[in-house]
């Protein structure tokens, strides 16, 4: 299979991911949009974004404006909502040096269960494997990303994934390069894709996966921001990223759907 024809999910979810694509090749230049294979985000706030992010999710079905200020996320949505869009929102979970600084404790605290060992997903990987990981994570109601960006092909990233004596994965977590680089943010990455097992849930794999992944993104790829999107009904999650020094900010994930295009897609968990 060619890994730039790996798409995974409900159909739905896949046919945003191939427009989403489509799109990016076309805009990938214009720094003020954000991509890591889900859907065109909007990462530089302005006056029309309430107009961009109409736009994008009349073409795609979905658009979401990352950095938006949790105190005008009602009359934004009041304002989608008035042109006909659904609306949702998560929190933006946001951490700098401190991420990096806790990730290295928690490494230093914890091991990984003696059973498992840690693979990078990358352009050798076998594609059942990735599919494996990709069935995971939708079984923890994650929206899997794109096999090539996965693998950290068409974004530069890593797709940590630990895997049993089988060679079975039961946990993964993932970061990504998203932003243009001469954009407002172009050192802040996508950081979760957090998935683990729910048999082996407990043991803090997803924990060190997580605090992996950060430790590889700033040593290697420059990053100095990790962001990432929580449901406010989600403590698991918001106690893991607070954890790794992932907190909550003054923003939101703002997110702008048109059901008739999109489906039933999930685009930023």
């Amino acid at each position: 299979m060619d890994i730039h024809q790996e798409f995974f999910g409900t159909e739905s979810s896949i046919a945003l991911m191939k427009r989403s694509a489509a799109l990016w090749s076309l805009i990938k230049d214009d720094p003020r949009f954000a991509y890591y294979g889900r859907t065109v985000a909007l990462s530089d706030i302005q006056t029309d974004t309430a107009d961009i992010l109409a736009s994008v999710a009349s073409l795609l079905g979905a658009s979401v404006a990352y950095y938006f200020p949790k105190f005008k996320a009602d009359k934004l949505f009041a304002e989608l909502k008035a042109r006909g869009f659904s609306c949702d929102r998560h929190e933006h979970y946001w951490g700098g040096e401190a991420a990096y600084e806790a990730s290295r404790q928690v490494l230093d605290k914890y091991d990984l269960p003696s059973d498992l060992s840690i693979v990078a997903l990358d352009k050798m990987s076998p594609n059942e494997l990735v599919a494996d990981v990709a069935a995971l994570c939708q079984s923890c109601d994650v929206m899997p990303v794109p096999g090539a960006v996965m693998r950290g092909q068409s974004r530069r990233g890593i797709n940590l994934v630990a895997i049993d004596a089988a060679g079975v994965p039961v946990a993964s977590a993932s970061s990504f390069v998203m932003h243009h680089a001469s954009g407002a943010r172009p050192n802040d990455v996508f950081w979760g894709m957090l998935a683990t097992r729910e048999d082996r849930r407990g043991e803090k794999i997803g924990l060190i996966l997580g605090a992996k992944a950060i430790i590889h993104m700033w040593e290697k790829e420059a990053a100095r921001g990790f962001m990432t999107g929580v449901r406010l009904d989600n403590p698991s999650s918001q106690a893991l990223c607070n954890k790794l020094g992932v907190t909550d900010s003054d923003w939101i994930y703002a997110s702008c759907i048109n059901n008739e295009v999109l489906g039933r897609a999930s685009v930023t968990k």
